[in-house]
């Protein structure tokens, strides 16, 4: 039995692909599926950010012994012949700063971890849109490179004003205690049969688009339809309200490959994905070649 735990972006994609009559279980704390592009987006207009699952058994995961293949939930424990790690982790105060920006008048916003730094920036665009000073202190996602930052900070800047001194950090994600941060190889494998994907991941890029790739492939090389490695890339598009920046890096992983597109399109396609991804239930499906 495969055993994916976590319904999140990652979670879900690889049980969608996972095919062939494998038997396969999801188990989460949550029967629900959290769309947190849309769930930023409330900041300026109320939008549907999430839905129920009614195929995923409802458990908290409690541990899991990696090198036996074992899981313990708060209603039992499981031996299995494949485990999927797609637990992520969570941002204890994002919640909190979402309803601090909706009360407070004055704002500077900045992440504690520069993989956040896009929630940073979406937050204070976002919050400008909604009438609210909120202003930004952060690297205008320099870690994907030199021409990445160029283009976001000269487009979001016609928008919203840098500050030094922020007094609201979104925290730095936070694994699972019992598992942490895990290292993977280039099948996304912590060991063989055990597969760490989406957040949960040390070392690489906290972003759904991201984790959603990650899942599909497993799915997919679980169910002997892949074999090579998989190739990570850095898809993003920030909002400004008027237009969309669309991202696309390899940087963190090495290779220097960068491509910026701004446009109208971009913004009317972060609409788009918004209502797509509540309407398939987190499955990625053919925005995989956008």
């Amino acid at each position: 039995m495969i055993f994916i735990l976590g319904s999140g972006y990652a979670g879900l994609n690889a049980y969608y692909n996972i095919k062939g009559g494998a038997g396969k279980v999801i188990l989460s704390r949550e029967s629900k599926f959290i769309f947190y592009t849309a769930y930023l987006r409330n900041l300026i207009k109320n939008t549907k950010y999430e839905v129920s699952l009614n195929f995923v058994q409802k458990e908290e995961i409690k541990d899991v012994d990696i090198s036996n293949l074992e899981i313990k939930t708060n209603k039992g424990e499981y031996k299995a012949d494949k485990i999927i790690i797609a637990l992520g982790c969570e941002r204890p105060n994002l919640a909190r700063i979402m309803e601090k920006i909706r009360n407070d008048k004055e704002i500077c916003i900045t992440a504690e971890d520069e993989y956040d730094d896009y929630l940073a920036l979406q937050i204070a665009l976002y919050s400008k849109i909604a009438g609210k000073n909120v202003k930004y202190h952060g690297k205008f996602l320099s870690y994907l490179g030199n021409k990445v930052a160029n283009v976001v900070s000269e487009v979001t800047q016609k928008y919203i004003k840098t500050c030094e001194e922020p007094n609201l950090i979104i925290e730095k994600c936070v694994p699972p205690e019992f598992t942490g941060l895990l290292s993977v190889n280039s099948y996304l494998e912590v060991k063989k049969n055990v597969y760490a994907i989406g957040d949960i991941i040390k070392g690489w890029p906290k972003l759904g688009e991201l984790a959603m790739r990650e899942g599909i492939y497993v799915g997919k090389r679980i169910s002997g339809k892949l074999e090579g490695g998989f190739e990570p890339i850095y898809i993003h598009i920030v909002a400004t309200g008027r237009e969309g920046i669309h991202i696309r890096s390899k940087v963190p992983w090495g290779i220097n490959y960068q491509e910026v597109k701004v446009s109208k399109i971009r913004l009317l396609m972060k609409r788009f994905i918004e209502k797509y991804y509540i309407w398939r239930k987190g499955n990625m499906g053919f925005l995989y070649y956008l």
